[in-house]
């Protein structure tokens, strides 16, 4: 099973890889064209920012899993090691409300854009807010793999090491 997880993790990390290196690579095109051709490509910052939004949604559960998130270590600090992963459990739970929430609003919001699309690629706009479920989707997965290592015998109780 950790193989799996391990090759699903990747293939989650390859997929925002290549939408960094499609940005990349159209907004590259974009400068190209303005500069030497005097030309604008119409759809590239669309693209762009359509990117960025499933960058953000999947690479938000990568950095939670990676414990890559800003915190603040003042509290945890002082508490005992079995009281720091208790702590740390109950903020996976609080992550796994959070995704639950964001896929409620986001099912309710596709219902107005099922039938909207982009102006420049003409994208269905509920294919471009998918990133919202899909990520979320991603964050409960992880939350679940370290909660579920949390009541695991024999791990450590440092979130760090319990991925």
């Amino acid at each position: 099973m950790t193989r799996f997880w391990a090759v699903f993790d990747r293939t989650i990390e390859m997929i925002i890889f290549v939408i960094f290196l499609g940005i990349v690579i159209v907004g590259t095109m974009q400068v190209c064209n303005r500069f030497f051709l005097n030309l604008s490509l119409s759809w590239s910052e669309e693209l762009q920012r359509y990117g960025q939004i499933w960058i953000v949604f999947l690479g938000v559960p990568v950095a939670y899993r990676h414990c890559a998130h800003i915190g603040m270590e003042t509290l945890t600090d002082i508490l005992s090691e079995r009281a720091r992963a208790v702590f740390f459990a109950f903020v996976d739970l609080l992550w796994i409300a959070l995704a639950i929430a964001l896929i409620t609003g986001t099912v309710e919001l596709s219902q107005f854009l099922q039938f909207q699309k982009s102006p420049g690629l003409r994208l269905p706009m509920h294919l471009v807010y998918a990133a919202i479920p899909v990520g979320s989707a991603y964050m409960i997965i992880v939350a679940l793999r370290r909660l579920f290592a949390f009541f695991r015998p024999n791990t450590r109780l440092d979130p760090q090491i319990r991925n």
